[in-house]
């Protein structure tokens, strides 16, 4: 009787703890899926904030492009006339809007206004009742415009009731002459429709809700809904000119997927099963910790590798501060890998070099070549490239540097052996070409056909070996900055004329004809050393006719822009073999380099015109010709007014 009051006892205490145990795991499996719930909904989240973000960016990349390319037009227009000093016939000014009006993809009409008075506007038709309208007798818009011309600043304002009709942005630019005094208003006025129906397909296509509006919480919008800037609608800053607009942008419809209660209830009915449930948690803990161990494991490989390579590796954050670093610092810098941590980058640059990686901001992965400093204090050459990547949510940059002071001192001697090589040889070729000149014209006597053939010949190959010592001796001034430069204002189109004339002889020989296309602009100044640019263009010409077919023409052009002029040299040969493209403008480089080559050269010609360039601040490069063949051009920068004074 006892033993079963004992046992009824037993049972009744157990009994609770049976309970116990599934609830605990019921309870531990609902956290862990309402954890589970939360980052995957919160995963959606982001994945569409990224979506929204790039949509995003591309509406206001085309807002920006649609409405900037017509203000820049007008910006032009009136710096145009402030160069004519607005003297600038009717006839003028009706051929400069028109061809603006032609251009611009959005623009209604551009009207000219001398002192506040709308006198001429293009296109006419469908805009007569603005002609003759003055701008001060507008009592809803003169005083915004009067502050304008007290400002001296664009400004686009809109949408504007227009007197000939409709609405639509206007864009005036209040225009001061060189004096400092005023000339009027160049007003443009932008298609509101149209500009807004292509917003619109825009959006429709990204199926997103866009709404513009002024810089300013009280404006209404200018254009879709004005609720999207006190909702979750993501809102940017326009960088249009004149104008302080933002543009906001919200998803229409919310990204599909379940919600946080869906999850929930998922994760409560599988927690029912509680045996699958502990068999999910067991393997839940065993695939983490075999993540954990493979974690570890390629933290061990990578750290194996990165010490295995003989260049210095270096991970900073986007401050400088070294986080990483691998044994190979020890080797180049003398440093320990510990005695690193947490210390500056530049502390590893020589003095005034972070100066210098800041100015020359560095391509992604491009090596440039810098000075480094070792812990003894040692100066040395360093090749130091940068790539950006990201750890735990973080930036990072990762440095890798490379000891170049050994390559540094055989180029210094292959240098030295190039130069004096050629000083020395330059010698007794001089007297070598003087002495067969006076043979091949008759100073020693009559000669022989055979004779004369020899003679003419060895004059020829002596003048070819005169020219590569002259472009070896060349390249060893530019590399040492030794070069002198006289640098003077010249008249481009007669720098280009006088060039034709003294490549001509050359161009006859091949049966090859050289044509001037520069559209009559004779008045294009620029500030070069006159001998330098001669011998760039002698090197175009020569490397342009040498690869032309016979009876082919190689011509020369000569386009303008904003600040500076590009000037073109393009033949009709066989072009540049794409794979070769990459290396054109480097030293001794020629696309066939074997001995049984058609053409000669030395591959030097092209690396002494971009180095010339860039001394007198210009740039060459190449591209193929629509016609096939090669099309070699260089910019130069325009002299300015004040330099011409």
């Amino acid at each position: 009787m006892e033993q079963s009051k004992a046992l009824n006892q037993q049972s009744q205490w157990l009994l609770p703890w049976q309970w116990i145990v599934p609830l605990f795991c019921l309870l531990c499996a609902l956290l862990m899926t309402e954890y589970q719930s939360r980052q995957l909904v919160e995963q959606r989240q982001n994945q569409a904030l990224q979506q929204l973000v790039g949509i995003s960016g591309q509406l206001r990349s085309f807002v920006e492009a649609e409405l900037n390319t017509s203000l820049y037009m007008s910006l032009g227009l009136a710096s145009h006339i402030r160069a004519s000093d607005g003297k600038l016939s009717e006839k003028e000014m009706l051929f400069l809007l028109q061809n603006l009006l032609e251009q611009g993809k959005h623009i209604r009409n551009i009207g000219l206004a001398p002192d506040n008075i709308l006198t001429l506007i293009y296109p006419v038709q469908g805009n007569e009742r603005a002609l003759g309208l003055n701008y001060k007798n507008l009592p809803q818009q003169w005083p915004e415009i009067r502050q304008l011309i007290e400002n001296k600043e664009a400004k686009l304002v809109g949408p504007v009731a227009l007197i000939q009709g409709g609405d639509g942005y206007v864009y005036r630019v209040p225009l001061f002459l060189n004096d400092g005094s005023y000339w009027g208003i160049v007003s443009t006025v932008l298609d509101l429709t149209a500009f807004n129906q292509m917003l619109l397909q825009q959006a429709n296509s990204y199926q997103v809700q866009v709404g513009i509006r002024e810089k300013d919480e009280n404006s209404p919008a200018l254009f879709g809904y004005s609720h999207l800037f006190n909702e979750e609608a993501l809102v940017l800053d326009l960088n249009i000119k004149g104008a302080q607009w933002q543009i906001a942008v919200r998803f229409l419809d919310e990204a599909a997927g379940w919600s946080l209660w869906q999850w929930r209830l998922l994760g409560a009915s599988l927690s029912v099963v509680f045996c699958l449930m502990l068999a999910w948690l067991l393997y839940s803990y065993r695939r983490s910790a075999l993540f954990a161990d493979a974690l570890q494991d390629n933290e061990i490989y990578s750290r194996r590798i990165m010490d295995s390579v003989l260049d210095v590796i270096v991970t900073t954050d986007l401050d400088g501060t070294i986080d990483r670093i691998n044994s190979a610092i020890g080797t180049v810098f003398g440093y320990l890998p510990m005695q690193l941590a947490g210390q500056p980058f530049t502390l590893l640059l020589a003095p005034g070099q972070a100066e210098v990686l800041a100015t020359l901001a560095p391509d992604e992965g491009a090596a440039v070549e810098l000075k480094g400093r070792r812990q003894n204090g040692e100066i040395f050459a360093i090749d130091l490239s940068r790539n950006s990547t990201e750890h735990q949510g973080k930036a990072r940059y990762v440095w890798l540097i490379r000891d170049i002071s050994e390559r540094k001192k055989v180029e210094q001697l292959k240098n030295d052996f190039v130069s004096t090589v050629s000083h020395e040889l330059r010698t007794p070729l001089t007297a070598i070409s003087g002495a067969l000149g006076l043979a091949v014209g008759g100073a020693l006597g009559p000669l022989n056909d055979k004779q004369q053939h020899m003679l003419t010949l060895a004059e020829q190959n002596s003048q070819r070996l005169g020219k590569l010592i002259n472009d070896l001796l060349d390249i060893e001034k530019l590399a040492v900055n030794k070069m002198q430069f006289k640098l003077r204002l010249w008249p481009l189109v007669a720098l280009l004329r006088q060039a034709i004339e003294l490549n001509q002889p050359v161009a006859l020989q091949r049966q090859v004809k050289l044509e001037l296309h520069c559209a009559e602009q004779d008045d294009l100044w620029v500030e070069v050393d006159e001998v330098r640019l001669q011998q760039v263009m002698a090197n175009l010409l020569a490397n342009a006719i040498r690869y032309s077919p016979i009876g082919s023409a190689v011509v020369v052009s000569v386009e303008l822009s904003a600040n500076t002029v590009r000037v073109s040299v393009t033949d009709q040969g066989d072009g540049v073999a794409a794979d070769f493209e990459s290396r054109l403008f480097q030293k001794f480089s020629q696309a066939d380099s074997s001995d049984r080559r058609q053409v000669a050269g030395t591959g030097l010609g092209l690396a002494i015109c971009k180095d010339l360039l860039k001394a007198m601040g210009g740039t060459i490069g190449y591209h193929s010709a629509t016609t096939g063949g090669a099309c070699f051009y260089f910019t130069l920068p325009l002299a300015t007014e004040l330099s011409l004074e």
